[in-house]
């Protein structure tokens, strides 16, 4: 198994850090005001963003073995069967996804909008041939194609 962790945005990553950040300022705040009710709002708050965080968003990454992609986010897993990858393409569309940034690909895996999921990994390149070599597929840039007249 090679896994690969999600490329991160800069404004995504500071968005992701205000919200503990903030949460922290309104303890520190509270702390010095005295006010004891306040202290354990604002904790409450910072343990609930703690589990957002481990629970839907930490770690994204990407493990691809000889049959599967992996796509993990928190604490969720996709398994997706590497023979069902029928295409993996760029895409900036910013609907959500486990990806923590908008240089995505896009991975078809069936018909219908349920069957894709889009990622990010930060090393592309080593991804796109990992997954090529795998599930035998062939390489178009960065577009990954199923040959004609193979199955899914």
């Amino acid at each position: 198994m090679r896994w690969y962790p999600s490329k991160v945005d800069w404004w995504l990553g500071a968005a992701l850090c205000a919200l503990p950040g903030a949460a922290v300022v309104v303890i520190v705040a509270a702390v010095r005001s005295g006010t004891w009710t306040d202290v354990l709002l604002a904790l409450g708050m910072l343990l609930f963003v703690a589990v957002l965080y481990v629970g839907l968003v930490l770690p994204v990454r990407y493990g691809v073995d000889d049959s599967h992609l992996i796509v993990r986010f928190g604490l969720c897993r996709q398994r997706i069967a590497l023979a069902d990858i029928l295409e993996v393409r760029r895409t900036k569309n910013p609907l959500s996804s486990p990806a923590l940034s908008l240089d995505r690909l896009r991975v078809q895996f069936g018909a219908g909008v349920f069957k894709s999921v889009m990622i990010s990994p930060k090393a592309r390149e080593a991804f796109l041939d990992d997954v090529a070599r795998r599930a035998g597929l062939q390489r178009d840039g960065d577009r990954l194609v199923r040959p004609r007249g193979t199955a899914a």
